[in-house]
């Protein structure tokens, strides 16, 4: 991982991350703590209008009790209907005295209990008895008999039986009132006298609601939900009707089912809020399983540790703005100066010492982009000195070389005039003597390079030399093309090679030796094949050639034992030379076999001169 990856990630795991933990932990401390503060707040506050609601339903028992009790209740009401019915059929007048009596009957009704709006009683004569007291019809009797709850108050027989707003709308009529269904037993014999239905307006239910709401100015909204998740009653009206789930998760929020008090952080139609659930208890009552659910606005909750929390979002926000400003100005820029430097020592690396690091600033990076800057031309300044010296010293060794040439060379050609002298051969004495001059005068030239021209010109005269010396032991053939003649050849660079073939090639040989000279031109430069037909080098011996021996001047230049001469000069000093003064890329390459002569070839590049 790169140093500017690992910093970010050094930035990110202590700053970034222990910022977002304490935030993230913060909050939900907060939350819990706010949570339970309420919590039991809220339980007793439900439980005070469970026992309100508690004891609105029993005072609406109270009164189904007593008319239930009282001879003259019913019974009244429904004689003085009889009675007003019979006499307005016979006079088609309403008496007096008996509307004022129903009327009477109707005060007591409301007396006994304001909130109600209709008593009908369905004998089991098939009669019908009712006190209403809106436009709101009651129920048929064949809808009332057919409806599931009806065999429930039977079976209760007396007990009441209640039905909330929006439970059942065929029971609680168009104004969705309370509804009370029971058995009305006759005093004396606890025989069935009928089914008495009550519908009731409990207005008391919603001053409850209004009062505790606006307790301590809090935002509260409740709720009366039926067993089936069906909401009852609702202080904001909205949700009456609807299913509690529209609202909240029951699934994974709220367990509507649990009879024990619940109080869960959760979103509420979309609002985030404090839940309460709290079992009524009312099924002694004859009501069915009704829960009381309480929501809490969360921001009216958090109050002013809301504000306190948002401030230390703000801080930390700000914070984490800071501290990635820091990171982009400041480490940012001194992670960027290393990569800078790191490239310019890779370039360095590979060579450029061209190379310099801009300096920017005046802090510690300045001080290292001078000192970087200042080792590179140190190491510049120090290497064009070694380049110099190993110049000079490649010189020296290019003279020191062509210093050994020339007398190993000379004294192999004076031991051949001095063999001719002796044999009286003064023709023969003085063509060696003019081969000799020429090239000596070729071999005293300045120039570090010649034309292959001479070049050929100065071999030329060595083999005439040596051909006076060795008589019928070789013939030669020289092949050039003209076109190839003026370029440039590091000089005496032939003759050590084919005065190795005749040595050591053509040594003991039994037949004509040829030795076959050809220069070409080829992709890399020009060629010059030195070939011949002798005894070959062995495979030991070329592969010293091969390797360090023939190269290596330490080895080439040992003195022989007897006569303090250099053996081995040629092949190994021109290898030398070639790879000094043209490169690598240049120089001898052998070819032989044991008995299948040898193939030397001097590769050099193609630059072009003017002869001489």
């Amino acid at each position: 991982m790169s140093l500017s990856k690992r910093i970010f990630v050094a930035f990110f795991a202590f700053i970034i991350v222990p910022l977002f933990v304490l935030g993230s932990v913060s909050y939900l401390v907060f939350q819990q703590v706010t949570q339970e503060k309420y919590a039991e707040q809220t339980e007793v506050t439900l439980k005070a209008i469970g026992r309100n609601i508690n004891n609105m339903i029993k005072e609406a028992n109270y009164f189904s009790d007593f008319w239930v009790t009282t001879e003259d209740s019913v019974e009244s009401v429904e004689q003085s209907l009889d009675s007003d019915t019979g006499e307005a059929a016979a006079t088609g007048i309403p008496d007096y005295d008996e509307l004022l009596e129903k009327e009477r009957l109707r005060q007591r009704v409301l007396l006994t209990y304001p909130g109600i709006k209709s008593v009908t009683l369905y004998r089991n004569d098939d009669r019908q008895v009712n006190v209403n007291f809106t436009k709101d019809p009651p129920i048929a009797r064949a809808d009332l008999e057919s409806n599931p709850i009806y065999a429930e108050v039977l079976r209760k027989n007396g007990a009441p039986v209640w039905i909330g707003p929006n439970e059942d709308r065929r029971l609680t009529g168009e104004n969705n009132f309370f509804t009370q269904i029971r058995v009305l037993l006759d005093i004396d014999t606890l025989a069935s006298k009928g089914i008495l239905v009550t519908r009731f307006q409990m207005n008391e239910l919603s001053r409850i609601f209004s009062f505790y709401s606006s307790q301590g100015k809090l935002d509260r909204r409740f709720l009366i939900v039926g067993g089936d998740g069906q909401i009852i009653f609702d202080n904001e009206t909205s949700a009456e009707g609807k299913s509690i789930s529209n609202y909240l998760d029951t699934v994974k929020g709220i367990d509507l089912e649990s009879g024990s008090s619940q109080s869960k952080t959760m979103q509420f139609d979309g609002n985030k809020s404090l839940v309460s659930v709290q079992d009524l208890q009312l099924q002694r009552l004859g009501v069915g399983d009704w829960k009381l659910v309480m929501v809490t606005s969360w921001e009216y909750l958090s109050g002013d540790l809301a504000v306190v929390l948002r401030w230390m979002a703000v801080i930390t926000s700000i914070s984490l703005a800071l501290a990635l400003i820091f990171n982009l100005m400041f480490v940012r820029r001194t992670i960027t100066f290393i990569i800078r430097v790191v490239r310019a020592m890779r370039k360095v690396e590979r060579g450029d010492l061209s190379t310099r690091v801009t300096v920017i600033g005046k802090d510690e990076t300045t001080s290292l982009a001078i000192g970087f800057n200042s080792l590179v031309n140190r190491v510049s300044e120090l290497l064009e000195d070694v380049k110099q010296e190993q110049r000079r010293k490649r010189k020296a060794e290019m003279m020191l070389l062509q210093a050994q040439i020339k007398p190993h060379f000379l004294f192999n050609a004076l031991e051949s005039i001095n063999i001719l002298a002796v044999q009286n051969e003064g023709r023969k004495v003085s063509k060696m003597v003019q081969r000799l001059a020429n090239i000596l005068r070729i071999s005293i030239q300045q120039k570090e390079e010649i034309t292959i021209g001479q070049e050929l010109e100065h071999l030329n005269s060595y083999l005439e030399i040596q051909k006076y010396r060795f008589e019928e032991l070789f013939e030669y053939t020289i092949d050039v093309p003209k076109e190839l003649l003026s370029n440039l050849i590091l000089k005496l660079t032939l003759q050590p090679l084919v005065e190795n073939s005749i040595q050591h090639g053509f040594e003991g040989i039994d037949y004509m030796g040829r030795i076959h000279v050809k220069v070409q031109e080829e992709e890399t430069g020009i060629a010059i094949y030195i070939e011949d037909n002798g005894i070959g080098i062995t495979d030991g011996q070329l592969a010293l050639f091969a390797t360090s021996g023939m190269t290596s001047l330490e080895e080439i230049y040992e003195d022989s034992p007897e006569t303090g001469e250099r053996r081995g000069l040629g092949v190994g000093n021109v290898a030398d030379r070639l790879r000094i003064h043209y490169g690598n890329g240049y120089g001898l390459i052998l070819c032989s076999a044991s008995g299948h002569g040898t193939v030397i070839k001097c590769l050099i590049p193609k630059l072009a001169g003017s002869g001489s």
